[in-house]
């Protein structure tokens, strides 16, 4: 009985990070909302209705609006879900230094991000294919958020490194310590992976995301320590955002093998011995 409590529990974090979102969204909008006003009552013209509700959803859903409802909802959920994980699971947030001092095992996880972009492109490619109309809408929700083009400052702070804290504190830490105490790593790892996929809210990042979720767990549980998936995350968010888009084709096969030759340093240099988390 205990154990099915935890499995439902589990899905209790994706739930409250969604919450955050829209919370993390309401001084945004009414940030908007009282500019808008102001700016009819300064001008002393009256702004009809539906002109109103034009410059409104248009001043939210901009990228830098956007970004910073992204920035907003990553503090907050850094916070809680930090928390959260060190005291109900006794999550160790102390910077292992002993993990960053092994070069062959942070060079592992270096080189096995060209891999995982790789294999993303190639699920994303495949999504595309079989949801085109998932496509469009994810093209758009890209362009949405400023990753179409240059990206701001205040993008690469909330995608290189609030949000992979945040997530991994969230899914590598709650979630998979709450579902592995109702089922083996494998069950709870891929239970990890399917609401961090589910959390994206769109089917083409889901695809991928729950592949990187899959990974995402098994560094974190390979090596004993959330900061290594949240090491990875970022490194992996960073390529996506600032490099990937100068790759050729011919460099694919050679970042393979040298991915390939990361994960085995990896391997190689962790114990797998999992963290264990009191009842």
């Amino acid at each position: 009985m205990k154990k099915a409590g935890y499995f439902f529990f589990s899905f209790l974090p994706l739930f409250v990070s969604l919450g955050l979102q829209f919370l993390a969204s309401v001084p945004i909008m009414g940030f908007h909302l009282l500019g808008i006003c102001l700016s009819g009552l300064f001008s002393g013209s009256k702004i009809p209705y539906s002109g109103f509700l034009m410059q409104f959803f248009d001043a939210v859903g901009s990228p830098a609006s956007v970004t910073f409802t992204s920035i907003l909802y990553a503090s907050a959920g850094i916070a809680v879900f930090g928390f959260w994980y060190a005291k109900q699971f006794s999550g160790n947030l102390n910077f292992p230094a002993d993990r960053f001092s092994n070069p062959p095992l942070i060079l592992g996880i270096v080189l096995m991000i060209p891999g995982l972009q790789i294999v993303s492109s190639v699920l994303t490619s495949a999504a595309a294919i079989m949801f085109p109309g998932w496509m469009d809408f994810y093209e758009e929700l890209m362009e949405t958020a400023g990753l179409t083009g240059s990206p701001s400052l205040t993008l690469l702070l909330y995608a290189v490194l609030l949000g992979p804290i945040a997530e991994e504190l969230t899914f590598r830490g709650v979630v998979l310590s709450s579902a592995k105490k109702a089922l083996p790593f494998w069950a709870a790892n891929l239970f990890q992976a399917l609401l961090f996929g589910i959390f994206h809210m769109n089917v083409i990042q889901g695809i991928y995301a729950f592949f990187v979720g899959l990974f995402l767990g098994y560094i974190c549980e390979r090596g004993a320590s959330i900061w290594l998936s949240i090491f990875l995350h970022i490194l992996f968010n960073a390529w996506g955002t600032l490099i990937s888009a100068f790759l050729s084709a011919p460099s694919m096969l050679l970042l393979c093998i040298l991915s390939a030759a990361g994960f085995f340093l990896f391997h190689k240099n962790t114990s797998g011995q999992s963290v264990k988390y009191p009842d």
